[in-house]
Formats: C-alpha cells, structure tokens, sequence
C-alpha cells in the first residue's frame, strides 16, 4: 500500500485520526451522583431546540473564599457537625461552579470563533480551576487536623505530599492568588498555540517551530511518572514502549491491508444508498437501544425526550465531540460540533457510551479522577457493538460502514501509540531538547501518516500533556470485544454492559483491574497484540 493513501482518506475526512476524537477540553470531564429514585425520569418530548442559558447563576471566588475560611475556623475550634455541614457546602458550591461552567462551554463550543464567548468561558474555567485549588487546599488542612479520618477521602495522596510540609506557611489568600497565578500561566502558554496555529500567515512548518517552542517549557514540568501518573494510571511509559515493536509489525500492515480493500473495494461507494442519519443521530440510537438492553434503551429514552445534545455540523463550531457532566440538574449532555455530516451517527454513539456509564458513576463532581482509558472503552466498545446493527442502517453501504469502523479503531490503536510514544521520549531528554530536535522526533514518529498530521494541529500535547497514549490503550480493549462482536455478539455486550458500570471517576479502580472483572483479557502484551492482528486478518478475509 502506498502512505499516500492514508493521507488522501486523511484529507477527505474518511479517516478522521484520533486527533478529532472525544476531547478532553482542558477539564476533566465528571461523573454525577446517581439518584436511584428518579434515575431516567424523563420530561415531555419536545421539538424546541436545546437552551443554554449563558447567564446561569455561578458562585463566585470571594464567596468559596468566605466558605473555605469558615471550614478552617470550624477546624480550629473543633465542630464536628460545623465541619461536616461545611464540606457539604464546599462541594456543592464546586458542583454549582461546575454546572455553569458546562452550561459556557456549550455554548462556545457552538461558536467558536466568537471572541466575547472566550473570553466568558475562559473567565468561568478560571473559577473552576482557582475554586478546586482553594476548596483542596481547606480539605488538606483538615486532614491535618484532628478531623484527619473525614477528610481522607477527600484528598489524593499527591495533595497530602505536596502540601504537608508548607501548610503551615500557606494562607487561604496565598493558597488563591498561587493557584490564579499558575491558571494565567497555563492560558498564555494556550493562549500563544492558539494565536500560532490561527495565523495564516505562518507556513506549516513554522507554526510546527514555533509551537514547538510552547510545548518544550510545558513539558518541563513533567517527568517520566508524573505525565502518566496524573491519570490514575496502572501502567508505566516504558511498558507502552516495549509494545511499539508489535503495534509496527503487526498491526501497521494490517491497517495497510485495511485501507487497501476500504480504498480499492469501497471508498467510492453511492453514500445514497443507505438513510440519512445526520439530523437525528440520537433517535437513530433509540430505535436500537432495546435491542440491546433496559439500561442502555433507558439511556437513549433520557437523552432523545430531555434533548440533551447539542449538534453543530457549522463553521463556527468547534471540530469534535465531548460529554460534560451537569452535576447539579443530575444530568449529562452531549455536543457534537462541525465534524461532517458522515461522522455525526459514529460520533454520537462514541460520546452516547460516555453518557450511558455516566448514570453508574457515584462520583461527586469534586473527587473525580478520571481514569482516561477505562472511560475510552466504554465509548469505543458501544461503537463495536452498534455495528451489528449496521445492515439494517446502512442497507447497501454497510460493508464501507464496518470496515470503516475498523480502519478508524485501528487507527486509535496506532496513532494514539505513536503520538503517545514521541511524548514520552520527548519529557525522557526534555533537558536536551530544541525546537528543531522536537518536530524531527515528532516526524520521525509519525511517518507512517506521510505528512499528514502536523505537531501543532494536536492541541491535547499543549492543553493535556499525558493524555494521548489513552486513545491507543483504550483501543486495544475495546479491540477484545472485537471476535464476539462478529461470532458471539450476546456475549460481547454482556462484558460490554459490565465495563460501562466501572467507575472511571472514583479511584477504586484502575485500568487493568477493570479489564480483569469485567473478563477482557491483559491487552498491554504482546501475545495480545499478535490476537488482535489475526482477528482483524479473519475480518479481511470476509472481504475478499
């Protein structure tokens, strides 16, 4: 297969790379608290489009300040239930925060060339952010106080380290202006790669340069553990590496073999030919859904009468996907934006699978850790499962449809790794590195794309160092429901629905702990990998 091949399906939108796929958005995304007595309580159906009110009440700092400092005085003064009712407070002012946070960045997202919308959204994150570090910083102090055993699900193990020998010397107001220091910082960083990449008058490898410039002093403040630690990960970088041998020798020929029978076979496919599911996506999934089960039906019901998406296939939204969590109103929602009108069905079944495994999460908003990889399979595994669906969807045009779906998991596997691997060698000799030393590593990683995909087009390396690998890993899980998919497909949604019931908010469990109790096999071996390339060949051959 000639790379340029994937540059063409790259540049036409057939293959999207996992660049586009669900975002992280700076913020961790939330899970609610699960309300059983109402769960999938629905309201009247209704036509209107969905309403973001961009003027929804938000707490402001003074008033979290006047909070924290009431906990710290009830501390001192040792009042058990003043301490208990004030933590209370504190997280249900970080939810309020949170809500109104989620409510702004719908509505940029929506429009996302508007300047005045920035500036709003980036006013309420800032809140968010500074909030977090106030709240965090009264809840470490009461774990050094004598109300240690209440506050010690309340703080991680990184908080107590990093806080235990200046707490004494921190003030509530140190502990405010430090943490609105540090957010101006992060945003001039974002602020200068997102004034690069928009000026036209940059070539693309001068934007490359200059963004490598910003991203080189973002990554000093990582090392080896902490870029993949601060994802509450059970895997180390140097164990993705030594995959980096059988995802290039087994898995990049069958992506070639992949493309060749997509491109030779059905690239050129009458699209016509199947329904049209740009308008409706998520009444597509309802009609599925009780195919399926109860709880996922349940789910599809919730978001299709409540509209709780918002789809915007324009140029002035933003190129992606993601779910954020509503944690006052008990809700998800979801919001699809310019991604083409091909990709909006397997885009909102990705994102559908993030807000289904949101109503199993009891996490309060404030305590999420955000286990990148276990939330990925939940998504990605929903879109493997959806394809036994895909004949009657897609009618003539499945086959493009399937294997499409292929290609594109695929490519999570491989370019996640790829992209994952130049960032890890990248903090591995950051002492070392020059602008000109970072685009060569990161071309030297990335060729298999041909030229395709840029280093400053990747915003995850500049907003959420770390968070890349996840794609790869998350994608070789969902992988393993791959052959019960196509052979036992009652089998594949029987682990599918036990990992969606994971938590992958609350800490209790870890990526492969996960795995194991939901019977997924170790998908970080080789031996693994070596399955997973004669799967995808078995597939291939059905083709030919």
């Amino acid at each position: 297969m000639k790379l340029s091949r994937i540059s063409a399906l790259l540049t036409a939108g057939a293959l999207t790379f996992s660049l586009l796929s669900c975002t992280d958005n700076n913020v961790p995304r939330q899970s609610r608290v699960r309300n059983s007595e109402r769960e999938f309580a629905i309201g009247h159906p209704t036509d209107e489009e969905p309403i973001f009110d961009t003027d929804i009440d938000c707490p402001d700092l003074d008033e979290v300040q006047a909070s924290v400092q009431q906990l710290l005085d009830d501390l001192d003064s040792k009042d058990s239930k003043a301490v208990n009712d004030d933590i209370d407070q504190l997280l249900g002012l970080y939810d309020e925060i949170y809500e109104a946070f989620a409510y702004k960045e719908m509505s940029f997202y929506a429009n996302y060339s508007d300047n005045d919308m920035e500036e709003e959204y980036n006013e309420y994150y800032r809140d968010l952010y500074v909030a977090g570090d106030m709240i965090r910083f009264g809840f470490i102090r009461g774990f050094y106080s004598s109300f240690r055993s209440r506050f010690e699900e309340l703080v991680s193990k990184e908080d107590i380290k990093l806080y235990s020998d200046i707490t004494d010397l921190f003030s509530l107001d140190t502990a405010r202006s430090d943490s609105e220091a540090s957010f101006d910082e992060m945003s001039e960083y974002l602020g200068e790669y997102y004034d690069i990449i928009a000026d036209d008058s940059l070539s693309d490898d001068e934007k490359d340069l200059e963004c490598a410039e910003i991203l080189i002093d973002i990554l000093r403040d990582y090392d080896e553990r902490t870029l993949y630690s601060q994802y509450d990960r059970d895997y180390t970088g140097s164990e993705i590496l030594a995959l980096g041998e059988s995802i290039t020798d087994e898995l990049i020929p069958v992506m070639d073999d992949l493309i060749d029978l997509y491109v030779d076979n059905y690239a050129w496919d009458d699209d016509s030919a199947g329904r049209s599911y740009a308008d409706v996506p998520f009444e597509t999934i309802r009609e599925y859904a009780p195919m399926l089960s109860e709880d996922i039906a349940a789910s599809a019901d919730l978001i299709c009468d409540e509209k709780l998406y918002r789809i915007c296939d324009n140029n002035d939204a933003f190129e992606g996907a993601f779910t954020e969590e509503l944690p006052v109103d008990n809700k998800a929602m979801i919001f699809i934006g310019n991604v083409g009108e091909d990709e909006i069905l397997p885009t909102a079944i990705h994102e559908f699978g993030h807000f289904h495994a949101s109503f199993y999460d009891r996490t309060p908003t404030f305590l999420s850790r955000n286990n990148l990889d276990i939330a990925e399979v939940q998504s990605q595994g929903l879109e493997l499962i959806f394809t036994r669906f895909y004949d009657d969807i897609y009618g003539d045009t499945s086959d493009t449809e399937k294997l499409m779906q292929v290609i594109d998991l695929l490519d999570s596997v491989i370019s996640g790794y790829l992209v994952g691997e130049f960032e890890y060698r990248a903090v591995q000799d950051i002492d070392n590195m020059t602008p000109e030393k970072l685009v060569e590593l990161f071309n030297d990683k990335l060729s298999y794309y041909d030229g395709a995909c840029s280093l400053y087009m990747i915003s995850h390396l500049f907003e959420s160092p770390g968070y890349y690998i996840s794609y790869s890993t998350s994608a070789l899980a969902a992988f393993d429901l791959f052959d019960d998919v196509n052979n036992d497909p009652d089998k594949a949604l029987e682990r599918y629905e036990k990992i969606a019931k994971i938590s992958c908010n609350s800490g209790e469990y870890k990526f492969r702990r996960a795995l194991s109790e939901c019977g997924f096999s170790n998908v970080l071996t080789k031996d693994y990998i070596s399955k997973l390339a004669n799967d995808i060949n078995d597939f291939i051959a059905q083709y030919k």
